[in-house]
């Protein structure tokens, strides 16, 4: 089978290069104004992304009050990774009033997400946020009732070609009967950091890594219906933190869909799912994919796929050519509720230590 390439809306115009010797450098300067609010870890692995993307987007200000933060987009700067040395500011307030960007991309604590949220979007700024789309699902009502721009969460692996494909032909399928998603990290010690705080990350495994399952089961799955989470002990040798480091949660779907997800912190690198439909099914570990469906009535056939394709790139191609759909906004805003529905009913079990009813979030405002 071949591979499917990026849909349409994903193609966007490569920016000019210029080639000096054997050193090219990517033009960016025309292109919309992009703010980065906070400069850890996963804001200069999406900067890798930007790179590799070739999006007209720029990068033209950053927010984060570490007092580190100038040093650090000097070696941004030296690494490539940003246009040149760029305005530092204390605040995203401080840095509306320098100027409003077209976009923003937030990360950093998960606390201070939605404040900053609100007043970007509030400006007219359309919002590229890290997971989760919200802390609780009375934030994440106030975030979908946000005119457009809106926001819109990172979530890339949706964006990998194989996954995606894979979501293409579940309709062909029939419907889905049962799914797995196992995502697993093997995180060093996080013990001194803001994630090991519930009250300012929100959580661990199930809110850092459970979204990704989360916003997968809300593009594939039947409404969610009760869920039923529980945590596996640790290593013993692992630092103690006051969040969870594993997690196994049961899904519990109208209409009689199943699912499992198993998530941890502490066990080696893992990025399977498995869809079982009534007509196929797709196993997916990593980069390799594994394709069972129908072929002609009474036959079916079996294709092996690999795809080498970076989800990241991809992801933020779709979001720059889409940047101005009303609909792919909306679309984000209600993946974005039922994924924090989810989340919220997974710790809801968690606390009580018994299953608990996902809140139905067909009612709220999406604008």
């Amino acid at each position: 089978m071949r591979e499917r390439g990026p849909e349409r809306e994903d193609r966007v115009p490569d920016p000019p290069i210029l080639r000096g010797g054997t050193k090219e450098v990517t033009v960016t300067n025309a292109g919309p104004h992009l703010l980065l609010v906070g400069l850890g870890n996963r804001s200069t692995r999406l900067l890798r992304a930007l790179r590799t993307a070739r999006t007209p987007l720029r990068v033209s200000a950053v927010v984060d009050p570490a007092p580190t933060t100038g040093d650090r987009v000097a070696e941004l700067v030296g690494e490539g990774l940003l246009p040149g040395p760029v305005p530092v500011h204390q605040s995203v307030e401080e840095a509306l009033a320098a100027g409003r960007p077209e976009v923003a991309l937030v990360a950093g604590p998960h606390d201070t997400h939605q404040a900053a949220v609100l007043a970007l979007a509030r400006a007219g700024v359309a919002v590229w946020k890290e997971k989760p789309y919200a802390l609780t699902l009375a934030d994440a009502a106030e975030l979908a009732a946000l005119p457009h721009p809106g926001v819109r969460v990172m979530a890339h692996r949706p964006h990998g070609p194989l996954l995606r494909q894979a979501m293409a032909q579940l309709p062909e399928w029939g419907r889905l009967l049962s799914y797995r998603i196992r995502i697993t990290r093997p995180t060093g010690d996080y013990s001194g950091t803001w994630r090991a705080d519930r009250a300012r990350s929100g959580g661990g495994a199930i809110c850092d890594l459970g979204y990704h399952a989360f916003d997968l089961i809300a593009r594939i799955a039947p409404d969610p219906v009760s869920v039923y989470a529980v945590t596996p002990e640790p290593p013993a040798h692992r630092p103690p933190v006051d969040v969870e480091e594993r997690a196994w949660i049961t899904v519990n779907h109208r209409g009689g869909c199943r699912g499992l997800v198993e998530l941890s912190r502490c066990d080696e690198q893992a990025d399977d799912v498995e869809l079982v439909a009534e007509h196929g099914r797709f196993d997916l570990t990593g980069d390799r994919a594994r394709f069972e469906m129908p072929e002609h009535v009474g036959l079916a056939q079996t294709v092996e796929s690999t795809s080498v394709a970076d989800p990241w790139s991809a992801m933020l191609r779709h979001h720059a050519a889409t940047l101005t759909d009303r609909r792919i906004t909306a679309e984000h805003a209600r993946l974005g509720l039922i994924a924090v529905a989810l989340t919220e009913a997974a710790y809801t079990s968690l606390d009580n230590q018994s299953p608990a009813f996902v809140a139905d979030t067909s009612h709220l405002e999406v604008s």
